[in-house]
């Protein structure tokens, strides 16, 4: 099925790795004088490394339409990796193409920052490494301590000056300025980034629309249910599922955008229910923020409701655990016209959240929710598949390991790949 998701990762990952850097490397390898042949491997490692750092810095910015296209967990994926490749073919760009005066200095001081950088964010900013490499992760709670997100969030963006050098870099060599072609490419990729960035950071919703936190109490024990007023004026397109950043621009420490699924399907009241645990600093920060008082909302991405209309469901599987159910809580509020299973899970002597309105939600003829401490057996989850998964969607949350272990399971019975969706919400 060419519109499924795993066919727009798959596009995504082949414009990424081969197509973007393909003319860039034409245009460069056509214009490169003859003298320098012997070093045209390392030249084009040094091209592609720039081109990829260009779209890291471009995903950076989280385009809406890259969103709802792969989403943003899927593209700060393919960012990071593409990120730590280009570092490598720096090095081999740096290694085999010896420089000196000016073209080594600036050359040598962006690669250094990005290592640097490379270092920190595989720590910080890499969810999805960190998650799958245990020792990162015990590294990252005892550093947190020290470096708090918005920091992070600030030295993440030294990168933008690395590649600035790199552009310099590029600027002092006389053949490559010389290559017409490659440079009209190079000033309109580089110029296009820029202007991307500047839109992103500098436009007046830069953080988002200014609506209004009309309420902020503790629903269970560390955790916030945080309720906002969106402006009426400016319609944010929030779909079931979706996930918002927030920031509160008149409270210090709090400036940073952060990522919180929304826990409601919004309607005409423009009221956004977000469910938070105190995990981090901003998050425990939440319980000294009086209610009202201004906060940004941007928004939204996510994409549960794209892989429920892309499949046509008429039946949703729903699994859940802690407090990864939030948005699939929005989902099930938004599509109740969907037949529904609904299993939701916690650790031992967890409580449960919004227990009243699953309870309400069963009073639906084509609703069905299972609640229960600890993982849900395999039987108990296959035994409800249908036989005719054509329009059949398997929606997971929860921690990455639950979630891996859900996609493995339904995949080996049957369930096509392209309906089985997990939000790996985790940076």
């Amino acid at each position: 099925m060419f519109s499924g998701y795993k066919y727009k990762i798959g596009m995504a990952w082949l414009i990424s790795v081969f197509v973007l850097p393909l003319p860039f490397i034409y245009t460069f390898g056509q214009g490169l004088p003859a003298l320098y042949a012997s070093q045209a491997p390392a030249f084009m490692f040094g091209v592609i490394a720039y081109v990829w750092m260009l779209l890291a810095i471009y995903i950076g910015t989280k385009p809406k339409w890259i969103d709802r296209l792969i989403g943003l967990p899927m593209a700060y994926m393919i960012h990071g990796i593409l990120s730590l490749v280009a570092i490598i073919l720096a090095f081999l760009h740096k290694e085999g193409s010896p420089s000196a005066g000016l073209i080594k200095l600036t050359g040598d001081y962006a690669f250094y920052l990005f290592v640097a950088l490379a270092i920190y964010s595989l720590v910080f900013m890499a969810g999805w490494l960190t998650s799958r490499i245990s020792i990162l992760e015990v590294i990252k709670k005892n550093l947190e301590k020290l470096f708090k997100h918005e920091l992070s969030v600030w030295l993440h963006r030294l990168n933008v000056i690395a590649t600035i050098l790199v552009f310099i870099h590029v600027q002092l060599i006389d053949y490559v300025r010389a290559n017409l072609s490659f440079m009209i490419l190079f000033y309109a990729a580089s110029m296009f980034v820029t202007a991307s960035y500047a839109w992103a950071k500098l436009k007046d919703d830069s953080k988002g629309y200014k609506g209004k936190l009309i309420s902020n109490q503790e629903i269970a024990p560390n955790i916030r249910e945080l309720t906002i007023r969106l402006p009426k004026k400016r319609s944010l397109r929030l779909a079931p599922g979706d996930y918002v950043f927030i920031s509160f621009p008149n409270i210090k420490g709090m400036g940073e955008p952060h990522p919180f699924s929304i826990a409601n399907a919004v309607g005409s009241d423009k009221l956004v229910k977000l469910v938070i645990r105190g995990d981090g600093d901003f998050t425990r920060g939440l319980r000294n923020v009086s209610a009202p008082t201004d906060i940004a909302v941007d928004g939204g991405f996510g994409m549960y409701q794209s892989v429920i209309k892309d499949n046509k469901a008429k039946q949703l599987l729903i699994i859940g655990g802690g407090i990864g159910i939030v948005p699939l809580l929005s989902v099930v509020d938004g599509n109740e016209n969907i037949e529904t299973r609904f299993f939701y899970t916690v650790t031992k002597g967890t409580p449960f959240i919004y227990q009243d309105r699953i309870a309400q939600w069963q009073n639906r003829q084509n609703f069905q929710a299972y609640c229960q401490e600890g993982r849900f057996q395999n039987e108990q989850i296959l035994s409800i598949l249908p036989k005719d998964m054509s329009n059949f969607v398997v929606l997971l949350g929860g921690p990455a390991n639950m979630g891996r272990h859900w996609k493995k399971i339904l995949e080996k019975a049957g369930v096509p790949v392209s309906h089985i969706y997990y939000e790996e919400f985790s940076w």
